[in-house]
């Protein structure tokens, strides 16, 4: 050992790790044998060389070393910090670990002590994020280079807002020397804060003595965020705020816009109600009553309709709030909107797609409400029969009824040549199907587009629908369809094929066998 030659610095440091890492990693690790490892490479006169290993080194295996909380092992590495680089990254590793004496070692080491500035302010940063208060401390009163509250323009404190650390919060913003200014970064901290829904935290921020954050900061983004996510007491904080206080209008409206879509009924009355700049019920073109009855809150949308100033149009934005209501099933509303006394909603508006919706959903009170309506009533052939292929497609028999039946403008059976009997067929509603062939007037052909109905009827193994489609009084050759024998043979429909053979054979021998005597 003694004529041993010294190795690359860094092939050193892939021994030391790599034993680092075995041990560590092993089920079993024992502390002392991690140490000889280590003395035993520094004993064979390659000190030196370690000393100059790359400045990570130390933190990668310290990194190693607290994940599985060794501490003596992390104690020892520590004190082989060879600078004040290796101190400081170390620092960082033991803040993340949340190992506070560790930290005060490293902060009061006798040779290389590690900066609690360090990077910009970090391993505050970090600590903050922790919601490691003592770990805070400790750095803002380190001997030498103690870290600054208002580091990388108020980075901690944002970070401890945002995830409600309000002792944290509070310990940043008193701090004696650079202390955290409530405002920085446009009030960013208030903003996080106002989103999280951390009350304590908002009435801190703003109620500093020093450079207090403003509620109606950023264009009133913490308003906004509080309103969306339905924080009622923020949201009264922010608009009753002293100083700079947030305006219920601010943006257009969004407050209120966000509030409204979530259904959160008391922020929105605060914000109908606000005593300055309160929120018009019918900003952005009625965009918050467009939310709120997509969305069902109907008695939001009672509030919007009913607000005494600048309330919100039914009809808005050509009957967008009836559409949303009518597709999310939401009755309530719809009457709501096609009642309003004011302004009400057209039940054809935007060429009746409510009624489209309904009859997709199957919510025959909507459809009946949208077909009665007094004035604009919905047309049950609107979009060339859109309604009727629609609840034909999802079996909705009754709905399918109210269409043909309908006394003004009723849906033709054989709307698309028949396109609603191909896709009621396809799925196999047979009812549907029964009603769309035995219409009084523009009943729907068996054999329309080609007998498109028996094929899908026949390649999904339907042989209700496929009797009905062969025994139809009228357009009998669909019988004779190779596709739709095809599809059955192919998709194993044994009792399909069966049928369009015993159909075949019923039709096609006699007249074979008349054309063999001509």
């Amino acid at each position: 050992m003694s004529a041993f030659s010294p190795l690359p610095s860094d092939v050193v440091t892939d021994i030391v790790l790599r034993t680092l890492e075995l041990q560590l990693d092993s089920p079993v690790c024992d502390v002392c044998t991690v140490c000889r490892a280590w003395q035993s490479i520094v004993s064979q006169n390659l000190g030196q060389i370690l000393l100059h290993r790359r400045c990570d080194d130390i933190p990668y295996a310290l990194s190693h070393a607290l994940r599985h909380s060794k501490l003596d092992v992390a104690t020892w590495l520590m004190s082989r910090a060879a600078s004040l680089i290796e101190s400081n990254f170390a620092l960082l590793e033991v803040v993340a670990a949340g190992q506070t004496e560790l930290a005060r070692i490293l902060l009061t080491a006798p040779q290389h002590p590690a900066h609690a500035d360090c990077c910009g302010g970090m391993a505050l940063v970090n600590a903050a994020r922790k919601g490691n208060n003592e770990m805070v401390l400790i750095l803002l009163h380190a001997p030498h280079h103690a870290a600054h509250a208002c580091c990388q323009d108020g980075r901690a404190l944002v970070t401890a807002a945002q995830d409600g650390h309000s002792e944290i919060v509070r310990t940043l913003l008193d701090a004696q020397q650079h202390a955290a200014h409530a405002d920085s970064r446009d009030s960013e901290a208030l903003v996080f804060a106002a989103e999280n829904g951390h009350i304590k935290v908002v009435c801190m921020l703003l109620d500093a003595q020093q450079h207090a954050a403003h509620a109606d900061c950023q264009n009133g983004k913490a308003l906004v965020n509080a309103a969306h996510n339905g924080h009622n007491e923020i949201v009264r904080t922010l608009l009753d705020a002293q100083r700079h206080a947030a305006h219920a209008d601010c943006q257009d409206g969004e407050a209120l816009v966000v509030a409204a879509g979530n259904g959160h009924s008391e922020v929105v009355r605060m914000m109908l109600d606000a005593p300055h700049h309160a929120a018009r019920a019918d900003c952005q073109d009625g965009d918050a009553l467009v939310e709120s009855a997509r969305n069902g809150h109907s008695e939001v949308v009672s509030m919007l309709l009913d607000a005494p100033h600048h309330a919100a149009h039914a009809d808005c934005l050509d009957g967008t709030a009836l559409v949303g209501a009518a597709g999310g099933n939401h009755n309530e509303v719809v009457r709501m909107l096609l009642d309003a006394p004011q302004h009400s909603a057209h039940a054809d508006s935007d060429n009746s797609w409510a009624l489209v919706y309904v009859a997709r959903n199957g919510n025959g009170e909507v459809a009946r409400m949208l077909l009665d309506a007094p004035e604009h009533a919905a047309h049950a052939d609107c979009q060339d029969g859109r309604a009727l292929v629609e609840a034909a497609a999802n079996g909705h028999s009754k709905v399918a009824r109210i269409l043909l039946d309908a006394p003004e403008h009723a849906a033709h059976a054989d709307c698309q040549d028949g396109y609603a009997l191909v896709e009621a067929a396809a799925n196999g509603h047979s009812e549907v199907a029964r009603m769309l062939l035995d219409a009084p007037h523009h009943a729907a052909h068996a054999g329309c587009r080609n007998g498109g109905a028996l094929v899908r009827a026949a390649e999904n193994g339907h042989s209700e629908v496929v009797r009905m489609l062969l025994d139809a009084p009228e357009h009998a050759a669909i019988w004779c369809n190779g596709r739709a024998l095809e599809n059955a043979t192919r998709n194993g429909h044994n009792e399909v094929v069966v049928m369009l053979l015993e159909r075949w054979m019923h039709h096609c021998i006699p007249q074979i066998g008349a054309m063999g005597e001509h």
